[in-house]
Formats: C-alpha cells, structure tokens, sequence
C-alpha cells in the first residue's frame, strides 16, 4: 500500500511537471513577445508592468490560502483556464480596458502556478531522505527549458509573421525591428499583426495545459494537514495563526530578504528585450535569442544546484549566486562600450547572471519550507507572495512614474538591482545562516 501511495505521488510531481513546463511555455511569451506588443499599444502597462506583476501576486497568495478546502488541483485548473482566456481576450477582443484585465489574468495565472510549487513538492515529495531538492531541481530546469523555447521562437516568430504580413523579406523584416518605434504606420501595423498571431498561439498552448492538471490523482489527506492546525477556528484566530508567523524572528529576516529581491527584480528583469532592443538597438529577433540562450542557462546551472547545496548549503548557494550575478549584471547595462563585440558580450553576460541567479532558486524554496513546519507552510508561501506582491507593486510603479520616464532609466535600473542584491546576500549571511545545513529537526518539520 506504501508502495502504491509513493508511486501516486511520483506521478504527481511528473504530472505537475509537465503542466510546470507548459506554463513556462506561456509564460516566456508574456514576458517578451507580450510585454513588447504592450510598448506599441499601451506604453503605461508596459513601463509599469511589474506592478501588475505584484497584483497578480497578492491574488495568487489569496488563492494560496484556499489550498486546504479545494487541494492544488482546482487551482491550477485556473491557471491554465486564466492565461487561455488572457491571450485569446488580447486577440479577440477589443478596447484599452482589456489590456488591463488580460494582463492580470496571465499574471495571476503564471504566478499562482509559481507560487504552488514550493507546497506541492513538499506535499508529494520525501524531504527527509534528501529527495525534495531533486523534484524542486528537476521542476525548476525543466520549465526553464521551456522558458526558453518559446522566448526564442515568440522572437523568431514575431519576425517571420511581420514579413508575411509586410510583404518583405525574413532578414529585412528583422532590420527593421531594431527600429520599429520609428517605421512607417503601415509598417507598424503589419508588425502588430505579427504580435498577435503569436499570442493567438499561445492562447491555445495555454489550453493544452490542462491536459496534464486533469490527470493529477489528488486526495483529501494529501492537503488535509495543511490545515490540522486550524481545526474549526474562527476568521480571527486563523488570522491570528497567520500573523504570529510575521512576527517569528526567521520568517521576519526571509521576508525582509525577499521584500528587497523583489523589488530588485521588478526593476529589471521583465524589461531585458525592452533594454536589449530600446536602448542598445538590437533587433528582436536577436534581442530574444539572447535573452532565451540566458533560459537556456538557467537549465544548465540547475543541473548542478544539488551539489552546490551539498558544498555551499542553503544560505551559501544562494548567497553565492547573488553575489556572482552581479558583475554580468553591469556588462548588460553598458553593453553598447563594448563596440562590434556588443551582442557576444551582452549575449555572454545574460547567459551567466540568469544561469548564476537561477542556480539557487531551488534552494529558495527549501529555506522557506524548512523555516515552517509542514501544517503551515501554505499559509506562509501566501504571507511571503502577499509581501512580494506589495513590493512589486512598489516597484511597478517607481518604474512606470520615475524610472523609466526616460529611456536610460532602463539602464540605470541594473546599477540599483546590483546594490539591492549585495544587501540581499547579507541578510541572509547575518540572518539565516543556522538554515545553512538542514538540521534533523527541519527535516522532521518538513
């Protein structure tokens, strides 16, 4: 029977997998090939699209904590119903307000199946014989392999569809993406077309992904602990339970890290083709081949994050790839000193800081599963995505209102990320450095 059940949830964790890797799909198109659409048809979202991002978030931590009455699986039926329903809104229908309404769904839906990871390994997987690392490793490669199939080829397909829609040839086509801000309205439009041709394929990849959700054998008991601790309490005691972890020393330090990582990302990361073919005029088509040869990278690097774990530990790992990142970082943001050598460079540099930042984020989430007992942890991955969500909104909205007012403020976003990251590094050396090497008693919790 044991047998049986282990073999029930290995299935699950490979079924959750595939629906991890077919989001990853959706999502590498909604952060380049739909963030660049936004930039022609509706520049505010765009320069603040992180604050969206950390709408996005604060609903997908309020659906988080519905985990113990409907389990993962309604949830993530969400997901893939909600970036479906995004893309094919974005190409059908029309009005300014939908660009609004389909970007916080494809968010929501990309982000609640983010956030899930973390609790729905630990559910499935055995921590205490050393597996959890291994499924939230193989989770995590293996939707950045995907990440960076579709960042590649939404590039490589927004081009080929603006030169049939235009009437040019592939390699002219290409050219004139480096400048498509300045081209003709004609020339604009057909561009356009070529945009939502690929959401509209999209759209349909995000349906494909239900598929595996549906097959997913969940049971009442693999979801029933997470709410053994709440029993029948009242609204306020379970807001109660929910607050004293805001105030356990460990949880205030992660959540003190993750505020400042979380606004360092927002002013960066969801603009890399932005910056790539704005400021440093690359055109699009390489533009998302670099930055998808830097998904490439994440797949690489994780490949190598259990033995990274076994020799740095947890804090150590991801101190280590804060810390390393930050050089390429600052190749990137003056990648065009670097003359004819500009695209290797900036290309090599995305390839490293995306491959080193990536590296410790299954370790992430171990911390944050060994800083809570089992019983708690979904309420604390919504506390924790509840903060991210505020800071990015934060962050949102300095970029949109301040920082991108111009365009150098694309660059200038990499020099406060870079310091942001260093004090990020050092909160966790000084704060959680006892979570460096999971102890037999965290391994119980888990």
């Amino acid at each position: 029977m044991i047998r049986l059940f282990k073999q029930r949830e290995t299935r699950n964790l490979i079924l959750f997998i595939i629906s991890y890797i077919l989001n990853n799909l959706v999502s590498g198109i909604l952060y380049d090939t739909y963030v660049n659409y936004l930039q022609e048809v509706s520049l505010s979202i765009a320069t603040s699209f992180w604050a969206f991002y950390g709408y996005a978030t604060f609903i997908s931590a309020a659906l988080l904590l519905l985990v113990p009455k409907t389990g993962y699986k309604k949830l993530l039926l969400f997901c893939s119903g909600a970036c479906t329903a995004a893309f094919l809104g974005v190409v059908f229908l029309e009005g300014a307000s939908i660009f609004y309404a389909a970007t916080l769904l494809a968010l929501t839906g990309i982000q609640l199946h983010y956030v899930m990871l973390a609790p729905f390994v630990a559910a499935y997987a055995a921590p205490g014989e050393g597996k959890d690392i291994d499924w939230y490793t193989r989770t995590y490669y293996m939707g950045y392999v995907g990440y960076f199939l579709t960042t590649y080829l939404g590039g490589v397909l927004t081009v080929k569809l603006f030169s049939l829609h235009s009437g040019e040839s592939y390699e002219k086509a290409k050219a004139m993406t480096a400048y498509i801000a300045d081209a003709a309205p004609e020339l604009k439009q057909a561009y356009l077309n070529g945009n939502r041709d690929v959401l509209l394929c999209t759209g349909v990849l995000a349906a494909l992904s239900i598929l595996p959700v549906l097959l997913i054998r969940e049971r009442r008991e693999d979801y029933a602990n997470a709410k053994s601790t709440e029993g029948k309490q009242s609204l306020r005691e379970k807001c109660r339970t929910i607050a004293s972890l805001l105030f356990h020393k460990d949880a205030v330090i992660y959540l003190l890290y993750w505020t400042v990582i979380s606004f360092a990302m927002g002013l960066f990361t969801s603009y890399y083709t932005v910056f790539l073919n704005r400021n440093l005029h690359i055109d699009k088509a390489t533009a998302s081949l670099l930055v998808s040869i830097s998904y490439a990278a994440i797949v690489v690097f994780m490949l190598f994050t259990p033995f990274a774990v076994k020799k740095l530990g947890l804090v150590g790992t991801i101190c280590f790839t804060l810390l390393g990142s930050i050089p390429f970082m600052l190749v990137i943001a003056n990648g065009n000193l670097f003359g004819r050598a500009m695209v290797p460079m900036v290309g090599m540099a995305l390839f490293m800081r995306a491959g080193l930042a990536n590296l410790g984020s299954p370790a992430e989430s171990a911390l944050t599963m060994s800083i809570m007992p089992r019983q708690l942890r979904p309420a604390y991955t919504s506390l924790v995505n509840f903060l991210a969500g505020f800071i990015s909104i934060v962050s949102g909205n300095f970029t949109g209102e301040i920082l991108f007012r111009t365009q150098e403020g694309y660059r200038t976003a990499y020099y406060i990320a870079a310091g942001l990251y260093v004090l990020a590094a050092l909160i966790l050396i000084f704060g959680l450095r006892k979570y460096n090497h999971r102890t037999e008693a965290e391994k119980h919790n888990a």
